[in-house]
């Protein structure tokens, strides 16, 4: 079977995925037109397409996920800034996180849409605008829980020192957004990396399958970003560990006293 090859960036993509259309089956990407392909790693396009009712039950489920995110992160969002005594330093950083929560589900019309129309129907466009409101939000979910741990950590190991301050908080929150903007700046602009679909090409994420030392570096370097996220978890897990056993220590020896 003849299949058409081009080379992008040092990514080789088959431009006519029509030529590759089986009697019983379709291969991923067979209704894409020529000028959006070469967007899509060749990786997927070696996978028959799969059914159409899967498609549309993700669909389905995504719409059903949406309105649930929606509804349960728009509520905690209203709770804790409506109600004077949840609006602590603690609290804005719980906030942000239902924020990017919050927010996340903007990106799942792309996602609808294209499994409704079974592939990559948005396009490369989409493909942006997923890839933007996705980074914005994951990151920023990830480091907001990350902060989270780290208040909770000092307020178990440092009772009377550890207290987090609004001018702390607010700082650690436009901290999480810097840090993220020079990743998603760098995929959209394609100089370090792109934002391209995946699986069943409905969704977008950074491109991790291109064989390049740039791919390679860029992924060195969000392993390594995520790492002071993990550790501080690790540590807060710690604390919470051996506060709880010290409280267990605490009350035996009371038990033993008395």
């Amino acid at each position: 079977m003849n299949i058409s090859i081009k080379i992008y960036k040092n990514v080789s993509t088959v431009l006519r995925p029509e030529a590759r259309l089986g009697s019983e089956s379709r291969l991923l990407g067979w209704n894409v037109p020529p000028e959006e392909i070469h967007h899509i790693p060749e990786h997927w396009l070696q996978y028959e397409e799969p059914q159409a009712s899967l498609h549309y039950l993700l669909a389905m489920l995504y719409i059903f996920f949406t309105i649930m995110s929606l509804l349960g992160n728009g509520l905690v969002i209203w709770v804790f800034t409506a109600a004077k005594s949840l609006r602590t330093p603690s609290n804005i950083l719980v906030i942000n996180l239902a924020i990017c929560d919050f927010f996340m589900m903007f990106k799942t019309p792309v996602f609808i849409y294209n499994s409704f129309m079974r592939g990559f129907a948005l396009g490369n466009l989409g493909c942006q605008i997923y890839g933007i409101i996705g980074s914005y939000t994951g990151i920023g979910a990830s480091a907001s829980n990350a902060f989270i741990a780290y208040d909770r950590y000092n307020v178990i190991t440092r009772p009377l020192e550890g207290k987090m301050t609004q001018g702390k908080a607010l700082l650690m929150v436009i901290f999480i957004y810097l840090y993220a903007t020079p990743f998603v700046v760098a995929c959209v602009t394609e100089s370090w990396g792109r934002f391209v679909p995946e699986g069943y090409l409905t969704s977008c994420t950074f491109d991790y399958l291109t064989d390049n030392f740039d791919t390679r570096l860029f992924y060195r370097l969000e392993l390594q970003k995520r790492c002071p996220w993990l550790a501080i978890n690790e540590k807060s897990g710690e604390a919470s560990t051996t506060a709880s056993t010290t409280t267990q220590e605490q009350s035996q020896q009371q038990t033993t006293a008395a």
